[in-house]
């Protein structure tokens, strides 16, 4: 079974190479002939209450033959904690307009023997009416997957590189990070999908494969420390999972993409302006 995760396509009503770039990606995708395709997040470009932006990546992400589960992202939705980017926390506004256009936030997609399950990252210590409900969903999922071999798919890692830097702005929150290890803890995974860092690396844990799945909108060479994020490949990609005897992910990426860095985008200065926002 062929699974291809894509993240952090930050596309944007106004166009510029995100868009181009996404709109390159979905053909990349098609390609390659996937049975099932999972949008790991920052499916939009930068500000959570910019529905012109949905719009125009739901209609994109249309152009993926394969089935499709979308995940949001802190882009999409908002972020938990005490100092969200841009003065953005979740809330359930934010989230409503997420699955307006782009469905529920987690999933459990049962494919050729596999549970492919997705979830959303940003509830995590939230507080959200919507966190509770997500938690009663995650402590069913023994249940609904029962033996099968599991590939879990969040927007934020649910490990930090480090465990000090576990904190929502990188991760699953750390205060419910005890409760969903308990969760998995029950479950047969085999691999974890993460998006957010804009960089392609892969470890192991507890002999699970774990993805950090690079963006196909842009970098951030020298951004964030590796020290914080860890070691990694910033390059524009997608990431191609051959579940089989074992899971064997793979970096993918076409030759023509244009590989801007973060603050080179025009889309994503004049968002960031829109926001209020000086970096």
């Amino acid at each position: 079974m062929k699974l291809v995760q894509i993240t952090d396509t930050h596309i944007s009503h106004l166009g510029g190479s995100p868009s181009s770039n996404a709109q390159r990606f979905v053909a990349f995708i098609n390609a390659m002939e996937p049975d099932i395709v999972v949008h790991t997040g920052d499916v939009t470009i930068l500000d959570p209450d910019e529905d012109r932006d949905r719009v125009v990546a739901k209609e994109i992400l249309a152009g993926i033959s394969a089935p499709l589960r979308v995940l949001p992202g802190n882009h999409d939705v908002g972020e938990p904690g005490d100092d969200p980017f841009g003065d953005r926390p979740v809330t359930s506004d934010r989230i409503a307009a997420f699955r307006a256009h782009f469905g529920i936030d987690r999933f459990v997609e049962v494919v050729d023997g596999w549970a492919v399950v997705g979830f959303n990252s940003e509830l995590f210590d939230s507080g959200l009416p919507e966190e509770e409900e997500q938690w009663a969903w995650l402590e069913s999922l023994p249940e609904q997957v029962g033996p099968r071999p599991v590939v879990v798919f969040t927007h934020k890692p649910v490990w930090a590189y480090a465990p000090e830097y576990q904190n929502t702005h990188l991760t699953v929150g750390p205060d419910s990070l005890p409760r969903l290890e308990a969760v998995l803890a029950q479950l047969d995974v085999r691999a974890f999908g993460s998006g957010h860092l804009h960089h392609y690396a892969l470890t192991e844990r507890d002999g699970a494969a774990v993805v950090s799945a690079p963006s196909t909108a842009f970098v951030h060479r020298g951004a964030v420390s590796a020290d914080i994020v860890g070691p990694g490949l910033a390059q524009l990609g997608v990431v191609e999972y051959d579940l089989g005897e074992r899971v064997l992910p793979s970096f993918r990426a076409p030759l023509d993409i244009v590989e801007p860095e973060f603050l080179e985008v025009e889309p994503a200065r004049i968002a960031l302006d829109a926001m209020g926002v000086t970096l």
